[in-house]
């Protein structure tokens, strides 16, 4: 059997073959030698760019890195996400629905897969958006438009599946933050590195997806690819900062009506201000089920005296409390200073801590914080660069770190089994972005 395959359970057992647990690096490697990377570029032609496109939506390139910027109706900003990006988005589709690296046959996902859609919860926003994107990529393509691993029509139920695969699909992640006087300036500095099983049109196809203002929902960017309605690493325009992280925890019996993990870390990007971050994201995780269990990093510069970063241990397992466990600054060990706070794959406050090979990254990010801040250092672009990549993995598909209170940003991305390096990172405008009209 395939190391990360999936299976159907017999019918009334737990099936807990959907929940990929404790994966060893070399494992995926081994999986992954044999893929080629798809080189397109994400670059419309020029008749993508039509008139229901560029009304609402419009895509450019800065520093080589693809900025696709949407506005309008939910249901405009996909019908225009769908149609400039219509090509890599098949491809993106194709590449993580039907990666050998989860499915040992391609019909498991005609049958495992497409079925636990009918588990998830749409809002009618969400719904809409993902239509304008099924609808743009069908404009541009063409009603009989083919996913070439399943010798099929692409279906919306498809792109559904794709905008659920960080329920599905495992991820190895790691995030920090530092303040106060541990930071440059007192500002509010983080770091995030997004691991990924490496489907192998993310590298070629990686991009910065930013939503203008709608009424009450803020302007939010995230690093994410082609398709992907969610937010993977995000930065709304006041500087609070998400990201996700599995746990890698055992799956409990499959229920309806979970919210899809990306689309929960949108939520919080389109309405959290920089104050009580615990009051603003606690009830919004308490009303949305989960499948997989996640800590949520959120981070912003409060100056209201809470806590500017904060770890949501996040499950659907109700027995303690309402599925939602806060981990604080004042929760560190003492190895790690009480200005600043890390996150990686499990949970530390929840459940009770177990040996596992995967958390070294933890205390070696802790190591290397503390290590340049005892010796009077400033965490800056520099010492997040340093921090991130000492826990980089093969995997590791992108990069950042952002002044918060500035909205500085910088990105890298990585390219196949090669993880972001030194010279891989440039730095964004990403507060223009967020302020644009």
């Amino acid at each position: 059997m395939h190391p990360l395959s999936l299976h159907p359970s017999p019918k009334g057992t737990r099936p807990a073959a959907l929940c990929i647990r404790g994966v060893v690096v070399v494992a995926l490697l081994l999986s992954v030698r044999s893929c080629s990377v798809i080189e397109e570029s994400l670059t419309p032609a020029p008749e993508s760019v039509s008139a229901g496109a560029s009304a609402f939506g419009t895509f450019r390139r800065t520093h080589g890195v693809g900025v696709l910027t949407v506005w309008g109706t939910p249901y405009q900003r996909g019908f225009a996400h769908g149609r400039l990006l219509a090509p890599a988005i098949l491809d993106m589709v194709d590449a993580v629905c039907g990666s050998s690296l989860l499915l040992s046959d391609v019909r498991d996902y005609d049958r495992v897969i497409l079925p636990l859609m009918d588990r998830f919860r749409f809002e009618p926003d969400e719904e809409a958006e993902m239509r304008g994107v099924f609808d743009g990529v069908k404009s541009k393509l063409g009603k009989d438009v083919m996913l070439k691993k399943f010798r099929r029509p692409f279906t919306l139920k498809d792109l559904k599946a794709y905008n659920t695969a960080g329920d599905w699909y495992r991820q190895a992640c790691a995030s920090f933050a530092a303040w106060g006087s541990r930071a440059k300036g007192g500002h509010v500095w983080v770091g995030r590195n997004f691991d990924f099983p490496p489907a192998k049109a993310f590298f070629s196809h990686q991009m910065i997806l930013v939503h203008r203002r709608r009424g009450k929902k803020k302007t939010w960017a995230t690093v994410t690819a082609p398709g992907m309605i969610g937010c993977i690493t995000g930065i709304n325009e006041d500087g609070v900062f998400v990201s996700v992280h599995d746990a890698f925890l055992p799956l409990r019996p499959l229920e309806t009506g979970y919210t899809p993990r990306l689309l929960v870390l949108r939520r919080l990007m389109e309405t959290c201000q920089p104050r009580d971050l615990e009051a603003q994201a606690r009830p919004l995780l308490e009303a949305r089920k989960q499948m997989f269990d996640s800590s949520i990093f959120l981070a912003a510069p409060v100056n209201d005296g809470t806590n500017p970063a904060l770890v949501f241990e996040y499950n659907n397992d109700y027995s303690k409390d309402k599925g939602v466990t806060v981990r604080k600054p004042e929760d560190n060990e003492k190895q790690l200073s009480r200005e600043m706070i890390a996150c990686t794959n499990h949970f530390r406050k929840r459940t009770g801590l177990r040996f596992s090979l995967i958390r070294y990254r933890y205390p070696l990010m802790r190591r290397v914080l503390m290590a340049k801040t005892n010796r009077g250092q400033k965490v800056d672009f520099d010492i997040g660069r340093k921090t991130m990549g000492a826990v980089r993995l093969p995997i590791t598909i992108h990069t950042v770190i952002a002044d918060l209170n500035t909205l500085d940003f910088w990105f890298a991305s990585g390219e196949f089994l090669s993880p972001p390096g030194r010279r891989d990172f440039v730095k964004l405008p990403m507060k223009a972005w967020l302020t644009e009209k």
